[in-house]
């Protein structure tokens, strides 16, 4: 064991070596990411951006209180659905957690076609675009959600 170890510390000297002389860069390892760390990542942006959009256009709005209680009736849950989204797409069986990353992120689809169109300043239409540029990566992902490959044959 000890001349195995050897031969792999001089196999490791040597291309640190050849690395000084020949100053080859290292190659930095492409650590493939789950799918689930994906998803949750893109409804956490989509929920962060979600929240100065409605942050900035209250502080447009001022002088003007939210009173409209339909407002704050849509504005909590879809703000609720959307830091649930993060705890299915981590915690969910795939199955269910790609369900319902689809369907839900087609209702968002939905509504964030309706933010660009009522969109008054140019700040709104380009969070708008960015809302569906998320949304729609969400579905991309989840459709795409990578499958095991199954053996009919017992054992390995």
């Amino acid at each position: 064991m000890i001349e195995r170890e050897n031969v792999n510390n001089m196999v490791k000297d040597s291309e640190l070596e050849l690395m000084n002389d020949r100053k080859i860069a290292p190659i930095f390892e492409d650590v493939k990411i789950n799918v689930k760390i994906i998803l949750a990542a893109l409804w956490a942006g989509h929920f962060l951006l979600w929240t100065f959009g409605d942050m900035a256009s209250l502080l447009q709005q001022l002088n003007d209180p939210v009173a409209n209680n339909l407002l704050l009736f849509v504005a909590v849950p879809t703000a609720m659905a959307q830091a649930l989204m993060i705890f299915i797409s981590l915690t969910g069986k795939p199955k269910m957690a790609r369900t319902a990353n689809i369907g839900v992120a087609s209702v968002f689809l939905l509504l964030n076609v309706g933010f660009i169109s009522e969109a008054t300043a140019p700040w709104q239409a380009l969070l708008g675009v960015t809302y569906l540029l998320f949304t729609v990566l969400i579905i991309k992902y989840a459709w795409k959600w990578p499958k095991q490959e199954y053996s009919s044959r017992g054992g390995n």
